[in-house]
């Protein structure tokens, strides 16, 4: 199983993912962040530690006070990318518009752009472990 991190500024939208991934038997460890920069942190603490037990999926939504997804983005990339290199991104965001999503597309770590209600059965349906099966 590999462990997932969420990170949504909405106490509901982080416990309803928490809860669909574990009913969908892909993880037994959920890690909440309310925001990107409080993933960031996360990350860094990761780190210096240098565990392989990672998170392997992040759950982003975009639109978020403080640290945005993409920014968010932006710096995981620069920083953290190259010491997780397994990890793959699931945008989950139900206000989006067309520039969004083909921003998306330039980062090769997203694989995914949902802009309805997760559910259990699309986590069980992601090819795992390795992810990095791109959808959009």
């Amino acid at each position: 199983m590999i462990p997932v991190l969420c990170i949504n500024d909405s106490n509901i939208n982080l416990f309803v993912q928490k809860r669909l991934l574990l009913q969908s038997g892909i993880t037994d460890t959920v890690i909440t962040a309310s925001d990107g920069q409080e993933a960031l942190d996360y990350y860094s603490k990761l780190t210096e530690t240098s565990g392989s037990n990672y998170p392997r999926l992040v759950l982003l939504d975009i639109h978020m006070p403080k640290v945005d997804g993409w920014e968010f983005l932006e710096r995981f990339s620069q920083l953290y990318l190259p010491s997780f290199e397994e990890t793959s991104v699931i945008i989950n965001s139900f206000t989006v518009d067309e520039n969004e999503i083909n921003k998306a597309k330039d980062y090769p770590v997203i694989i995914d752009f949902v802009t309805s209600q997760l559910t259990a059965d699309y986590f069980r349906k992601l090819a795992l472990p390795g992810l990095h099966n791109k959808v959009l």
